[in-house]
């Protein structure tokens, strides 16, 4: 039963426009190479700066983003997994909603943040 060919009556128009609007949105992306390079460049980072952030708390050393020490204490050790994962979703939705370069832009900026603060992490974990 395919609810765009339903009546009015059945499944109101509003109703059909959204799932149009929601089709549109999941419609594959192209995925250019340097967006491929982007996103390697800021999951490997991700992954990274989480794992080198539990060592650190783990260690004594005090998590210095505010948010994620919420999560922290919320949540314990696996809030700032979960904080990660959000906001990689956001990334991913904004990536998909913007058109190219600015989605490239955003996937950038993402990558240098991830990128400083594994190297911040990375310095404080040496000095222990």
């Amino acid at each position: 039963m395919d609810p765009k060919t339903l009546p009015e009556r059945v499944v109101p128009a509003w109703f059909q426009a959204g799932l149009v609007a929601l089709e549109a949105f999941l419609e594959p992306r192209p995925l250019p190479e340097s967006d491929a390079v982007l996103w390697a460049v800021v999951l490997v980072g991700a992954a990274i700066d989480v794992v080198t952030t539990m060592v650190g708390v783990a260690a004594g050393v005090p998590e210095g983003n505010a948010v994620a020490r919420a999560f922290m204490e919320t949540y314990g050790t696996p809030g700032i997994g979960a904080l990660k994962l959000l906001a990689l979703v956001v990334l991913v939705l904004t990536w998909h909603y913007l058109d190219g370069r600015s989605a490239r832009l955003v996937l950038f900026g993402f990558g240098i943040v991830t990128l400083v603060v594994v190297a911040l992490n990375t310095v404080t974990l040496a000095g222990l």
